[in-house]
This record gives C-alpha cells, sequence and structure tokens, in this order.
C-alpha cells in the first residue's frame, strides 16, 4: 500500500513540474511580445535603434515607429502604392520590393489581430493570474 502512495506523490510532482514548465513557456512568451515587438525607441521594419525626441515630419501616418530610412521607403511606398508616384526614387526599389513591403505590412496586421485574439487574451488573463499568485 506504502508503494501506491509513493506512486500517486511522485505523479503529483511530475505533474506540478509540468505545470511550472508550462507557467514558464507562457511567461516567456509574454515577455518577449511585449519586450521585443513595439518597441517605441526601434524601428518596426530593421530594428535598429530610433533616436529619442526625433519625429520626421510625414505625409503619411504611419502605423509602426520607423527610422528616417524605413520612414522614407514607407512614404515612398505609400506614393507608389497610391499610384501619386510613377517611378522608384532608387532602382532597387522594384516591384519585389513594393512586394516586400505589402507583405511586411500585411504580417503585422496579422500579428496586431492574433494579439487581440480570444485565445492570446485568454493567455494573459491566465499569466496575470500567475503573477498574483
Amino acid at each position: 500500500m506504502a508503494e501506491i502512495l509513493e506512486f500517486g506523490k511522485k505523479a503529483q510532482d511530475l505533474k506540478s513540474m509540468r505545470d511550472t514548465d508550462l507557467r514558464q513557456k507562457k511567461l516567456e512568451v509574454l515577455r518577449k511580445i511585449f519586450q521585443c515587438t513595439r518597441c517605441v525607441v526601434k524601428c518596426a521594419k530593421c530594428g535598429s535603434q530610433i533616436e529619442a525626441g526625433k519625429k520626421e515630419s510625414s505625409r503619411y501616418a504611419t502605423p509602426y515607429p520607423f527610422c528616417s530610412n524605413c520612414q522614407e521607403e514607407y512614404e515612398e511606398f505609400q506614393q507608389r502604392a497610391k499610384g501619386e508616384e510613377q517611378g522608384p526614387k532608387y532602382y532597387w526599389h522594384n516591384d519585389q520590393w513594393l512586394e516586400v513591403w505589402r507583405s511586411w505590412l500585411e504580417h503585422q496586421k496579422c500579428l496586431d489581430r492574433y494579439k487581440h485574439s480570444k485565445e492570446f487574451l485568454q493567455l494573459l488573463e491566465e499569466a496575470e493570474s500567475l503573477f498574483h499568485t
């Protein structure tokens, strides 16, 4: 009988270890999402540091923080997408460059939708409860 009780305790200890690992994974996911993405001091496109307080004047409202180089590219992308500018400013801003910008912006929109999904919001609630236990 003692062996059965010992097995039950070992199974409970193993479950507790798995639960702890799962909590740690959830917290790591959240840390990466909140700490690494949408950082206001780094460019959303290239990841370079953005100078504090330096906001480029723009013809187009940008949905994400950009450095001056990516800001310039974003503006050209918007102008060409709207048909306001016919040719590229630089020869390497070809059709594939336009597609890179299109797909990058779509990817960002998908990430935004994911962060507003009920499952992700549930993850946030679970993580918050971990901090309060």
